[in-house]
């Protein structure tokens, strides 16, 4: 095949526009303008907002991670690049298009969904995916648009970031949120909690937890919260011990941990359980830690949840075994916290077993160990599955760009049918797709800012894919609102290094 004529715009969509398709985006630019190549770059979203995770997966008490946007947004606006929002790869664009219209594409999709515990009663009404309920307060427009906060004691399965922004959030009040992004209708559900207690769990001991020590200080700086954690958790083998003097990170969290209960100590509180009663009855919330403890049954009641049954765990080397030993909390929800998949996407190869498309190098593969697909690259979470944070979905999609301009200097990419730029907007009006471009998005946010600044906040999301419809295709009233930053939040996140990546 002859190398693809230099005087020929390359055309390229990246699907997904959270970070991992925003990098992507701006890797293709760094090649094109250091070989002198003309390119068109179509970042394809099914939302009808961009940042993916970076504005529906952060928790909203986090406008300094939120900040990151912004950063995204300075990629983005390059006119190069054609945000194209509502627009659902596999079903208004398939991988039959791609010949027709593009050089190449790469899926950057991302994973959000829950990965499952696998135990009976996961199901009952009352036991709930991470996804679901991050989803929900971040307003994902295609999220249940209520959440029933009835539960007095909940239990959050998981030791990771995650687990700790469901607790910390089920313990916010309405006024500490006030000043958040979330839409009207989050706002008025938190104001119908009833959550007093929160108990995270996790299989392994402290030592192995996840969690980083940014995020489990914050815990502290919720007002009117009392963390209890049990000294005895704190007991370390001689394989935590040494795996505690090579790991700062966990160090640092043991470290944490430790001065919780320290502190109850010197309150005079004899046990955890004393502790926690002392909490509620001075009309305070708690956040309670038990590890070495493994989910074995979600307990219910015609239908409902009403406790976790877990079977306390030993060390056995670096893994952790069953004692015989069991317990239950009474809890009326659970929330599992144990990680993300990804989703298949119609006509494209996908690995259950791993929850992600088969690749080499960023090159989508028939299967795994399969042969490349022509044209069709993959980034991200979609591409190695949910690990890293944002820095390592940079890299990701460089990699991955790589591998797909070496096949563009090589000739193995065929050129498109279409020569017209504008054949994939006129295939979607084909196709009824109501496409929200970069002016449907500007008018989006600032719709947004227009209700944040009604509140005395920088924005209120709008919660619906109906509202993000109308805001796009009737801007008026919105005139004169900052476009100069379209993120979630507030600026000065760029480098953080602990914020998940998709």
């Amino acid at each position: 095949m002859a190398p693809t004529p230099s005087a020929a715009p390359i055309r390229v969509a990246v699907v997904g526009s959270g970070p991992a398709g925003v990098y992507s985006c701006e890797a293709l630019l760094a090649w094109a303008d250091q070989h002198g190549r003309d390119i068109v770059v179509d970042c394809l979203d099914k939302l009808p907002v961009p940042y993916g995770l970076l504005r529906h997966g952060v928790a909203p008490d986090h406008p300094r991670i939120k900040g990151i946007a912004r950063t995204l947004e300075a990629i983005v606006t390059d006119p190069r690049i054609r945000f194209l929002g509502n627009v659902e790869f596999g079903r208004d664009l398939t991988v039959d298009d791609v010949p027709r219209l593009y050089h190449a594409v790469i899926l950057a999709t991302g994973a959000l969904a829950d990965r499952e515990l696998g135990i009976p009663g996961e199901h009952l009404e009352g036991s709930y995916g991470a996804a679901q309920f991050v989803t929900w307060y971040d307003g994902h427009p295609d999220a249940d648009r209520t959440w029933a906060l009835t539960a007095e004691r909940a239990a959050v399965v998981g030791v990771g970031n995650v687990a700790l922004d469901i607790a910390r959030m089920l313990v916010r009040t309405p006024e500490q949120l006030e000043a958040t992004d979330i839409p009207a209708h989050v706002r008025e559900g938190f104001g119908t909690s009833a959550t007093r207690v929160v108990t995270v769990t996790g299989r392994r001991g402290p030592a192995y937890a996840k969690f980083t020590p940014l995020e489990l200080r914050e815990m502290d700086k919720v007002e009117g919260v009392t963390i209890v954690v049990d000294p005895a958790d704190l007991e370390y083998d001689d394989d935590a011990r040494e795996h505690l003097e090579h790991d700062r990170r966990a160090g640092q969290v043991c470290d944490q941990l430790a001065k919780w209960a320290a502190a109850q100590a010197e309150a005079g509180h004899e046990s955890p359980d004393a502790a926690e009663q002392a909490a509620l009855a001075a009309g305070g919330r708690v956040v309670r830690f038990r590890f070495h403890r493994s989910p074995v049954e979600v307990l219910g009641r015609d239908g409902r949840v009403t406790g976790l049954r877990l079977e306390r765990t030993e060390p056995d080397g670096i893994r952790v075994r069953g004692t015989g030993d069991y317990e239950e909390l009474e809890v009326d929800a659970v929330y599992r916290a144990v990680g993300y998949r990804s989703d298949a996407l119609r006509g494209v190869p996908f690995d259950d077993a791993t929850a992600t498309i088969p690749n080499d190098g960023g090159r989508v593969l028939t299967g795994p160990g399969g042969e490349p697909v022509p044209g069709l690259f993959v980034a991200g979470w979609v591409k190695r599955g949910p690990t890293g944070v944002i820095g390592t979905n940079r890299h990701c999609a460089v990699d991955t760009v790589d591998t797909l301009t070496d096949d563009i200097e090589a000739g193995a990419l065929a050129e498109p049918t279409e020569t017209d730029p504008q054949a994939v907007r006129d295939l979607l009006a084909e196709r009824g797709v109501s496409v929200i471009d970069d002016e449907g998005w500007a008018a989006i946010d600032s719709r947004e800012r227009a209700l944040g600044r009604e509140g005395g906040r920088e924005r209120t999301k709008l919660g619906g894919r109906v509202e993000m419809l109308a805001a796009a295709q009737h801007p008026a009233g919105s005139a004169g609102a900052d476009h100069s930053a379209g993120s979630a939040g507030s600026a000065g996140a760029a480098g953080s290094s602990e914020v998940p990546g998709v």
